[in-house]
């Protein structure tokens, strides 16, 4: 892909991110919109060598990003980065090629911080995992019980995960709590999808693979 929106399968992929309030960083039609935020009409935009590209342990980001602000007060509840802590090793056992890793954010300063990632075994396929600052998950359901299909919680690691479809459209999603923050995995198959249950199967089986590295 040429970028990471460039493909028609993102106009469904992080769709519950766009109905979900972790992301008011998409428009109505799936295509992506800076939020609101000041800006400076004088100086010059940072260089890449001047913007932060590790996450809060070191580990350098596996692009480089152009975003000042991709670590913001929008997702900070949480120093969980989902762009180092999925190894080469999870990306391919998930079936993920680990050359494909792009940013999640499409401009400055969105809510959601995270990765994307196609299926090294599908054309049009991606998963995404990326983080926002949201209330308990109790509260996050209920906010957003008009938009998606909840499926029954699951236990993973001792930790609780919500479970979410969207109608008619082949893509599942999970929701994990980690400080103020959710940390939200969503896979999306365009074409040839094969059940939803095995589509969230797939999101599970990444879920689970880096649930531990998530601060509870």
């Amino acid at each position: 892909m040429s970028s990471a929106f460039s493909s028609g399968v993102t106009k469904t992929l992080l769709l519950s991110a766009c109905l979900f309030t972790l992301s008011s960083c998409y428009s109505v039609d799936g295509q992506p919109r800076a939020e609101f935020s000041p800006t400076s009409s004088i100086g010059a935009t940072p260089s890449t060598n001047t913007i932060r590209q590790t996450d809060d342990h070191g580990r350098s980001l596996p692009f480089s990003t152009k975003f000042p602000r991709r670590w913001s007060n929008g997702n900070d509840g949480t120093t969980y980065e989902p762009c180092t802590a999925a190894t080469e090793s999870i990306l391919i056992a998930n079936s993920l090629d680990p050359r494909s890793a792009r940013d999640a954010a499409a401009a400055d300063h969105q809510t959601a911080r995270g990765c994307m990632w196609s299926l090294s075994d599908r054309n049009l396929a991606s998963l995404s995992q990326f983080v926002g600052n949201q209330p308990d998950l109790d509260t996050y359901k209920q906010m957003n019980a008009q938009f998606v299909t909840w499926r029954a919680d699951i236990s993973m690691s001792g930790r609780r995960v919500a479970v979410s479809t969207t109608p008619s459209i082949p893509e599942c999603t999970t929701f994990v709590r980690s400080g103020d923050a959710i940390v939200v995995t969503d896979l999306s198959i365009s074409i040839d999808a094969p059940p939803i249950n095995e589509i969230c199967d797939k999101a599970i089986a990444f879920t689970r693979a880096t649930i531990d590295q998530m601060p509870e």
